[in-house]
């Protein structure tokens, strides 16, 4: 997931997940990621940022959160919903000022745009905003990254046209653009997806025809229809088709995700649900 972020952005991360931890968040948020900031790159933030004072925003942040116990460092934290999106905003901003690295520079700006959150709100009210601070950054010494145009125009293309790429899921080779599809229809509604072990599920079949159902309701007509306890041995990952079944020693085939009603592998789930837009950058595995 982090592939692409500098070793400052990277404990940057790590910072943000022990200030989460000592205020007693469950997760992390994107205010966290500021506190971070002043802690791993001081003097890129004073320079972009110069009334932005870090004993101000800690009483700040301190004011708007609700005091908990500190929860200990070895329990992971997951990120909240709102630092998922910045995330995606600093990758999005890294591509557009064709970096192919993402660095604390980039995460500033991705809080800027996740606009409802606090971090956001701490950054306005400070006189930060996104189009001078973005102006200012383009302006920065020590940008020598390789070719921006070069790496901006693979980016733009990847996430244009995906006919000709694909990706390796699985040690199996898909089309970029039939990924896209099934992820797209899934992110249609906000499905809570939940890790756990695949187990066979209930069935009613049609004496006739043996057509499957899981409305168990239907057994009521046991003229028309046959109960079937575990009768539903297996299903599969509904982007790449890997086998889920139930395994106690196989968990790569017995654990998935689930919204209830369709299954994703850890793999899928992982590359496409849990960090960053996958296809909005050029990630090395799209190929």
């Amino acid at each position: 997931m982090f592939e692409r972020y500098t070793e400052n952005a990277r404990r940057l991360i790590f910072f943000a997940r022990y200030e989460a931890s000592q205020f007693g968040s469950p997760s992390i948020e994107a205010e966290y990621f500021l506190l971070a900031l002043f802690r791993e790159d001081a003097a890129m933030l004073k320079n972009l940022a110069p009334r932005l004072s870090q004993e101000t925003v800690r009483k700040q942040v301190e004011g708007h959160t609700s005091k908990r116990l500190p929860v200990s460092t070895a329990v992971d934290l997951p990120l909240s919903e709102e630092a998922k999106r910045v995330l995606k905003y600093a990758m999005e901003e890294a591509d557009g000022l064709g970096d192919p690295h993402i660095g604390t520079e980039h995460l500033l700006l991705g809080m800027l745009r996740e606009e409802k959150s606090f971090a956001a709100q701490l950054l306005q009210g400070h006189d930060a905003k996104l189009a001078e601070m973005r102006l200012q950054i383009t302006k920065m010494p020590n940008r020598s990254w390789g070719s921006p145009s070069k790496f901006a125009a693979l980016a733009k293309a990847r996430r244009s046209n995906t006919a000709d790429y694909t990706v390796e899921i699985r040690e199996s080779k898909l089309k970029v653009s039939d990924v896209q599809q099934v992820v797209g229809r899934l992110r249609e509604y906000a499905w809570h997806w939940q890790k756990c072990s695949w187990k066979p599920r209930d069935i009613v079949v049609a004496r006739k025809g043996g057509t499957v159902s899981f409305d168990l309701s239907l057994a009521q007509d046991a003229e028309n229809f046959e109960f079937v306890k575990s009768g539903w041995k297996k299903d599969h990952c509904a982007i790449c088709r890997w086998e889920l079944f139930e395994s106690a020693e196989d968990k790569v085939h017995g654990v998935g995700y689930t919204n209830g009603r369709e299954w994703l592998c850890t793999e899928c789930h992982g590359k496409f649900f849990e960090g960053p837009d996958f296809f909005g950058s050029a990630y090395a595995e799209i190929t």
